[in-house]
């Protein structure tokens, strides 16, 4: 959260980066070992096949760049979009942030990367085993301890979140096929008349394809949003949920390594609202454990040792 550099890009760079290297080396070792010469405008095996001509190095490096953006693009949506296995499990505790989906610049550009509707709870002490089960990351307050309070990230399903992701997904396949032709045409106007100038035209290619799919993700994402409905998170009674709300999230928990490994309410399936805390700010578990003695989470009693 906050990079200057949003992950997706970063992932499409890395994707990008690694088959380039992987040609320009294939290429280079042919090179050198004398498999690999030029003749004219093409690349040769040999003495006369053909792997490379100006306009095939364009359609290599156009559907690299194209493949990568789509592929990127469909791990997120179904990222955000499939749920997985979890537990069902119930968490009660104070709400100290509520992050709204698409509530970034980068959200809106990507929207394919936007994230449901999150609510953090401060959670009461009764809880905290469930939050650092199988050794999961824990997100804590800065409180000096013993102040210092584990939080809870808890999602709530955003029917907007997903028709943004998927019209993302037909956008970049729409955008990569167009890329795919764009990146020929450029690597044409660069030419194949020597090695370097052929990988360049592969790697030219291989950005203007990603560039294009990426403004079909945006422009695909944005019409999904702006056909879909934006859903807030709200208790059952139809209290919209804010910051200073004593809540019961009930939903499934897992662990996610895209929230650092932490366990989570991925998503919730309801919430009770139990009131606003009369608890002074920075809130700690301290008090809403005593504040919060009621929470409706029904749990199994400890064993006796």
């Amino acid at each position: 959260e906050g990079d200057v550099v949003p992950k997706p890009l970063t992932d499409i760079a890395s994707a990008l980066g690694i088959i380039i290297t992987v040609i320009s080396g294939l290429v280079a070792v042919g090179k050198a070992l004398g498999v690999i010469s030029i003749a004219g405008d093409n690349i040769l095996i040999g003495d006369s096949v053909v792997i490379f001509g100006a306009g095939a190095a364009g359609t290599l490096g156009g559907l690299v760049g194209a493949a990568a953006v789509v592929i990127i693009v469909v791990l997120y949506a179904n990222d955000r979009c499939e749920q997985g296995e979890g537990l069902p499990e119930c968490v009660a505790g104070v709400v100290i942030e509520v992050v709204a989906s698409f509530s970034s610049g980068w959200d809106e550009v990507l929207p394919f990367s936007a994230m449901h509707d999150r609510v953090d709870l401060i959670a009461k002490s009764r809880f905290w085993d469930v939050i650092e089960d199988n050794e999961a990351f824990v997100f804590c307050t800065e409180a000096e301890p013993p102040r210092r309070s584990e939080i809870l990230r808890c999602y709530f399903f955003d029917r907007q979140v997903c028709d943004a992701a998927s019209g993302a997904v037909t956008g970049a396949v729409l955008g990569g096929m167009a890329g795919v032709l764009a990146g020929a045409l450029v690597a044409i106007a660069i030419g194949c008349a020597t090695v370097i100038f052929c990988l360049l035209a592969i790697i030219v290619a291989a950005l203007v394809a990603a560039t294009v799919a990426l403004i079909g993700a945006f422009a695909g994402g944005q019409i999904g949003k702006a056909t879909s409905t934006d859903d807030s998170p709200t208790a059952d009674t139809g209290e919209t949920l804010a910051i200073g709300q004593l809540v019961s999230v009930h939903g499934s928990l897992k662990r996610r390594e895209n929230d650092q490994g932490a366990n989570v309410i991925y998503w919730a399936s309801s919430a009770q609202f139990h009131g606003t805390s009369v608890s002074p700010q920075p809130f700690s578990y301290c008090e809403i454990d005593e504040e919060l003695v009621d929470d409706g989470c029904e749990r199994a009693p400890a064993p006796i040792l």
